[in-house]
C-alpha cells in the first residue's frame, strides 16, 4: 500500500468531487428543513406515533456535546465547535485525497456521509441561536449558542421488566432510547461505510 503523499496531485480539485458536493448539500438542506420543521410544529418534549410505539417523532434540544453531555464552560464550548469545524475540514481533505486515489465508491459515498453529518450539526451550534432563537436564556448572545434539534425517537425494546427480575424487577426498561437527528444518523451510517471501505483496501492490497 503506498504511503508517499504529493500534496500537489493528492489533493487536487476537480469537477469530480461535484458530485460528493450534491449529495453532501442535498443531505444538509433536508437535515435543516426537518429540524425547522419540528422545532416550529412541536413543543419541548412533544412526541408524534409515527408507527405505534415504536418510531415516534419527538422534540429535545440539546445544549451539550454528545448524548447530552454539558459544556464545562464557554471555553470549552469554543474549543469543541473548532474542533468540529477542524474535523470537516480535514473529512473534505480525505475526500478529496481518495477521489484523486480512485478510491471505492463505497470509501467515498462513507466520506461524503460523515461530512455532511458533521457539519449539519455544526450548523444548528453557531447558527440555531439566531436562526430558530433556541439558545438558553442564560446566554448573552445567540451566535455559537445554537441548541442541536434531535427527533427521531425509536425505542426498540418498551416494556416493564418481569417481578423475578432481581433488583430492576417490575421497573421499566427502555433499549435503544437516544433521541438523535438526520445528522446523526448520517455520521453513523457514514462512519460503518467508511470504515468498511478502508478494511477492504487493506485486505485486497490496492492502492490507497
Amino acid at each position: 500500500m503506498r504511503t508517499s503523499i504529493n500534496v500537489k496531485t493528492d489533493f487536487r480539485v476537480d469537477k469530480r468531487i461535484l458530485k460528493f458536493i450534491w449529495i453532501s448539500l442535498a443531505i444538509l438542506i433536508i437535515d435543516q428543513i426537518i429540524k425547522v420543521l419540528v422545532f416550529n410544529s412541536l413543543n419541548l418534549h412533544q412526541e408524534l406515533r409515527i408507527i405505534g410505539n415504536w418510531f415516534r417523532i419527538r422534540l429535545e434540544l440539546n445544549d451539550g456535546t454528545a448524548y447530552g453531555v454539558p459544556f464545562k464552560n464557554e471555553a470549552d464550548r469554543y474549543i469543541k465547535i473548532s474542533i468540529k469545524f477542524f474535523l470537516s475540514l480535514v473529512l473534505m481533505g480525505c475526500l478529496i485525497f481518495f477521489i484523486n486515489k480512485n478510491s471505492s465508491r463505497n470509501l467515498l459515498i462513507g466520506l461524503t456521509l460523515c461530512f455532511a453529518g458533521t457539519v449539519g450539526n455544526l450548523i444548528d451550534r453557531i447558527f440555531h441561536g439566531v436562526i430558530l432563537n433556541n439558545s438558553l436564556d442564560k446566554y448573552n448572545f445567540e451566535l455559537f449558542h445554537g441548541r442541536i434539534v434531535d427527533m427521531f425517537y425509536i425505542p426498540i425494546i418498551d416494556t416493564n421488566l418481569p417481578n423475578w427480575i432481581p433488583i430492576k424487577g417490575s421497573e421499566r426498561f427502555i433499549f435503544f432510547e437516544p433521541v438523535f437527528n438526520l445528522a446523526d444518523l448520517t455520521l453513523f451510517v457514514g462512519g460503518v461505510i467508511s470504515f468498511l471501505g478502508l478494511v477492504k483496501v487493506y485486505k485486497t492490497g490496492k492502492k490507497i
